[in-house]
């Protein structure tokens, strides 16, 4: 086998969403990932830089996003070279993000995949605590180098959510798997889709499983090797890309790019893979999903609220209520409410029960059936 070398380390954060289930905050002109939603001082993809450079080197980190997003992400100042900003060609899921990252870095690095080792993240976790996170991401990427397996990383389950997909490991970690630091590695014996309650609670007691955090590490070589079993028609693209790429072919490009389908990479590879390996993360994480997740990433009141812009409550408990026009612009009260989530922008008000934070999307979609300008 080629290659071999010294390994070229390369972080790819995936940043292609507007994040619906966080309207009317975000919105196609200011997506999730550029607003400060788990710190004050930093949008969720700053962050995401943050966190990764170190470990990984800042000129090898690539932020992936689409057409749309790519001049807001320009303007965004964050710490990121403009040309490591790549804009799909169109919406192709997380398999199309990965199948692009992993043309364009075959193109630019010039490296035989066995020694381009990759590590996938998302712009819209929570991870306060960035050490413990780098020292996982670091087993991760021992883990890849150090084996021909897909890898990803597992977060210890601290409830019984239904809203993760999980992860079944087996038993005993994979020797030397894991890096010098002593963090294991374990097989991955199944991908589990999100349970139900009961189901998610016998998962808890079993500590046979993780959260699946989305996050992904492989040798280039070894990525496409496991494509290749999953799905060759799918891996076939991604010699296709490099090559339309190398020439400068942008029809070529868009063409074959096109043609992948629109699925999770889970769906195409992760779940298809008898070759996956999995590091346990035991840093602070949560997955900034929809509005209700904002009681794990801020500070809550003694009664159990979060809220920004200074609303005014009068006996209320477990709500989450954001006034982002602030108290001077905008008057936002709530009185003897309850497990509620109430958003006030300059344009747009949404009301409804915490427990029904993802349902945001269907008054989105009917907003954009009406061609409302504000989504």
């Amino acid at each position: 086998m080629a290659g071999r070398g010294t390994p070229i380390r390369i972080a790819v954060i995936m940043a292609g969403g507007t994040g619906e289930r966080f309207w009317p905050l975000s919105r196609q002109n200011r997506p999730k990932q550029l607003l400060k939603l788990a710190d004050p001082n930093r949008s969720m993809l700053a962050e995401a830089l943050s966190r990764i450079s170190p470990p990984v080197s800042t000129d090898n980190v690539f932020v992936v996003t689409g057409k749309t997003l790519e001049p807001l992400i320009q303007r965004a100042g964050l710490r990121l070279a403009p040309q490591n900003v790549l804009t799909e060609p169109c919406k192709r899921n997380t398999t199309g993000c990965l199948i692009y990252a992993a043309a364009v870095a075959l193109v630019r690095l010039k490296a035989d995949p066995t020694d381009v080792v990759m590590g996938v993240l998302t712009a819209d976790h929570s991870i306060p605590e960035e050490d413990r996170f780098r020292e996982t991401v670091a087993a991760a990427f021992a883990a890849a180098e150090n084996s021909d397996c897909l890898v990803t990383i597992g977060m210890k389950p601290t409830r019984p959510e239904t809203g993760y997909g999980y992860i079944e490991i087996a038993e005993n970690p994979v020797p030397q798997a894991g890096s010098d630091a002593g963090v294991p590695a374990f097989k991955v014996m199944q991908f589990r889709e999100k349970p139900n309650l009961a189901t998610a609670m016998e998962f808890l007691e079993t500590n046979r499983f993780l959260w699946n955090s989305g996050m992904f590490f492989w040798r280039l070589s070894s990525f496409l090797k496991e494509l290749q079993r999953a799905n060759p028609e799918i891996a076939a693209r991604v010699p296709q890309l490099v090559e339309a790429m190398e020439k400068r072919d942008t029809a070529a490009i868009e063409n074959i790019f096109s043609e992948l389908p629109d699925k999770s990479i889970d769906f195409v590879l992760m779940e298809h893979s008898r070759n996956v390996l999995v590091v346990p993360g035991e840093f602070r994480w949560n997955d900034v999903g929809a509005w209700d997740a904002l009681d794990r990433t801020l500070p809550c009141d003694n009664r159990g609220n979060v809220t920004a812009g200074d609303p005014v409550l009068v006996d209320v408990q477990n709500c989450v209520v954001y006034n982002d026009a602030g108290a001077g612009a905008m008057a936002v009260a709530c009185v003897g409410v309850h497990d509620l989530i109430v958003v006030v922008t300059r344009d747009g008000v949404v009301v409804l029960p915490k427990n029904r934070s993802q349902d945001i999307r269907l008054a989105v979609a009917e907003l954009k059936k009406r061609g409302a300008p504000q989504v």
